[in-house]
């Protein structure tokens, strides 16, 4: 039977199942996730270990002493193997805090189903592991062999998990991450780059009233920088340059000697980010006798919309029209662990886990039949 046949009867399938899926999601976001609450974090990969394993998952957890551990769970990876190893890119850590669930519950309004890190990302865990649990029931075999890797600091830029990530990667063919799609459904073949710069300024205090002349301003010399640093953003290049959070000063009677100051930069090219970072790296004070200290960079490289991955996106879009549902590409300015595999060449394609609205939000939701759509078409992807 060809693809073509398979995938509306995918579709059906996958929306009979739609009471299991919500149960599956519950569970999930019923275990609250902070990045920053280690035992929280690992609660909940204990669980999503116990289910894998459940679902004949050949599973590893990987301890972490300053994060959560990270699950990798596989299939198919049998001495006889063929077709294209597909990595699928999951994160178990959320930005909300615990008692957030107390105060923003798990509900269901219509078609929305609302609860603390549901879109970004529980929602694309229970897609991964529901697609699959649904071509094995339809008597349909995987494309090739398949990694679940779930980590859990992804909200913070995934600096415990980039060299597992990437480690991985180089072990497949191509690369599918359950973020969220777009609010409007589309899936995500772009994302820009992102960095940060954290500077400080060390000048030389002075009594204000009596000899500001022998005082060096860190708060002045961070004004120039302001200014210098968010003229280097490039409408026309889609380049952000923001400087957002500013520090300093400790009296009102006297020049400031120290001031801190953080820069968020975004770019869709790498030349982009080269250039910002050159600048930033190059800068020279405004007034000499103040110090400029810059540290940080760029923390995940872009996401160009390359041609494997654009090829990724229509792939998916004929398996979608083939159950009625027109996809869109996007290019979009929040960055996922899609933006390292995507850097290293490897076809990578966006927005798979779940269709919905306000991450990071306190109405942060799921559509629930657009959601069950993704794991038809996650199947499909999945499918022989």
């Amino acid at each position: 039977m060809t693809l073509a046949r398979i995938s509306p009867a995918l579709q059906t399938a996958a929306l009979r199942r739609e009471h299991r899926y919500l149960a599956t999601l519950e569970a999930l976001v019923r275990f609250e996730s902070p990045t920053h609450d280690k035992a929280l974090v690992d609660l909940l990969m204990t669980h999503l270990e116990a289910t894998l394993v459940g679902h004949a998952w050949e599973t590893e957890r990987l301890p972490r002493e300053a994060v959560g551990d990270v699950v990798v769970a596989r299939k198919g990876w049998d001495e006889e193997a063929a077709g294209p190893r597909t990595l699928l890119l999951a994160h178990a850590d959320t930005v909300w805090p615990q008692g957030t669930l107390a105060e923003t519950p798990f509900r269901r309004e219509g078609d929305r189903v609302y609860g603390p890190g549901i879109l970004d990302m529980k929602a694309g865990i229970a897609t991964a592991t529901e697609a699959v649990c649904l071509l094995e029931e339809s008597g349909v075999a995987l494309r090739g062999p398949v990694t679940l890797l779930i980590t859990s600091d992804e909200e913070i830029g995934s600096p415990h998990s980039r060299e597992l990530i990437e480690t991985l990667a180089r072990e497949h063919d191509r690369v599918f991450v359950l973020e969220p799609g777009r609010d409007d459904g589309a899936l995500k073949v772009g994302r820009k780059g992102v960095g940060d710069f954290f500077l400080t300024f060390v000048g030389k205090s002075a009594h204000a009233g009596n000899h500001p002349e022998l005082g060096a301003s860190a708060l002045r010399e961070l004004a120039h920088f302001l200014l210098f640093v968010e003229a280097l953003a490039d409408p026309e290049a889609d380049t952000s340059v923001n400087l957002t959070v500013a520090q300093g000063g400790t009296a009102a009677n006297v020049i400031a000697e120290r001031a801190r100051a953080t820069v968020d930069f975004r770019v869709l090219r790498l030349g982009e980010a080269e250039r910002v970072i050159q600048a930033v790296e190059g800068y020279r004070p405004a007034d000499a006798r103040v110090q400029v200290i810059v540290e940080g960079g760029l923390n995940r490289p872009p996401m160009e919309p390359t041609a494997a991955n654009l090829a990724l996106f229509e792939e998916a879009k004929s398996y979608a029209s083939g159950f009625g549902v027109a996809l869109e590409g996007a290019v979009v300015g929040g960055a996922s662990d899609g933006n390292f595999t995507s850097a290293m060449g490897l076809p990578t394609l966006d927005g798979l886990g779940a269709v919905g609205g306000g991450p990071h939000a306190r109405h942060e939701h799921i559509r629930v039949r657009e959601t069950l759509e993704r794991v038809a078409l996650l199947a499909a992807l999945l499918a022989a």
